[in-house]
């Protein structure tokens, strides 16, 4: 771990935790960071020990994690957190949400690999067979003038045309690629506005980003913030830059007189109940905490659809590789039989 400069997100959130649970049980802030670097290896112990000394030469624990990499939306929170008295609970929530999303990133990442592997693995074997083992069969059934079964004539003819679709594969990703570029030239809440009508990506895409606002958007106002104050912060220091857009375009509703759940009603990229979530808090006075109960509410969500869609998505795969590796066999087998059968 010695050659680590940064910490990884995991890292980051279990830091985050542990410290919160030490706060929590009654230890002062610099108390509850050593006793983290005493659980921690050598790398990370001289990273709490420096965060230790600068709590001792005056620093905030917010600025402390914003120039140690911590995301921008942690550091924000924690500055009102510390402000408010609520550093604990602030400390445990921003800690948990990271690790599930780090988790949830890494089955979208295995969900991505496992497809891609499958794919050249099955490449890899239609050249050798193609090129190695089914010419000698041709050599042979030219030799006894008997026909090809039908499909090992396929295996050749895919083995003989790969290099075509190669080609043709490569064009398909390049076009891929130029319809991408096309569309990040577009302006960002439009490209969100588009991704929530495609079918099937549209309800992972309203999931995200109702999730994004109403977890940050919560934990400033648990914090003690008006909505106002909030959106503002987001507008400001939001940590994506669909935060930034999208708080600068409520806030202009807000300054016009709108209410804050008018400035969602009918924006597609969000949940519909979004908005009776939103008038519900409001009118019962702890907008915050149903924002924050709706976040985790939704994590969830997104955490069962991704593994629905892994659980889908793995058996397919399977049938496809299991079929195509059933006919590679049946093109060198089915030869062998009928030579058999015409001795």
């Amino acid at each position: 771990m010695a050659f680590q400069k940064n910490w990884t997100k995991k890292e980051q959130a279990q830091l985050l935790v542990d410290l919160g649970e030490s706060l929590k049980n009654g230890y002062p802030l610099n108390i509850a960071l050593a006793l983290q670097a005493g659980r921690k290896q050598k790398f990370f112990r001289l990273k709490i020990e420096r965060m230790i000394d600068r709590l001792k030469a005056g620093s905030k624990l917010h600025e402390i994690l914003r120039d140690d990499k911590f995301p921008q939306d942690v550091a924000s929170v924690i500055y009102f957190a510390e402000a408010t008295g609520a550093l604990p609970e602030a400390l445990i929530e921003n800690g948990t949400m990271i690790l599930r999303r780090e988790l949830y990133a890494q089955t979208l990442r295995r969900l991505m690999r496992y497809p891609l592997f499958l794919l050249w693995f099955l490449s890899l074997v239609l050249y050798v067979v193609g090129k190695f083992l089914l010419p000698n069969f041709i050599q042979l059934y030219q030799s006894l003038s008997l026909e090809l079964p039908a499909i090992t004539r396929m295996m050749l003819y895919l083995a003989a045309h790969m290099m075509t679709i190669l080609v043709i594969i490569a064009c398909l990703i390049f076009a891929i690629l130029l319809g991408l570029y096309v569309y990040r030239r577009c302006a960002l809440l439009k490209r969100i506005s588009f991704a929530a009508r495609v079918p099937f990506l549209n309800e992972f895409v309203r999931i995200h980003f109702t999730h994004q606002l109403a977890f940050q958007l919560s934990g400033l106002l648990r914090s003690g913030l008006t909505i106002k104050q909030g959106i503002d912060i987001l507008s400001k220091k939001g940590a994506s830059p669909f935060l930034k857009l999208e708080s600068k375009r409520i806030e202009e509703l807000l300054i016009q007189g709108h209410p804050f759940e008018s400035s969602i009603e009918g924006i597609i990229y969000y949940l519909p109940e979004f908005q009776m979530i939103i008038k519900q808090g409001c009118e019962q006075g702890s907008f915050g905490n149903a924002l924050y109960r709706l976040s985790g509410e939704l994590m969830k969500r997104m955490e069962q659809k991704t593994q629905w869609l892994l659980s889908i998505t793995q058996p397919i795969v399977l049938i496809i590789i299991g079929g195509f590796v059933l006919v590679l066999f049946l093109s060198i087998l089915l030869p062998v039989f009928q030579m058999i059968n015409g001795l």
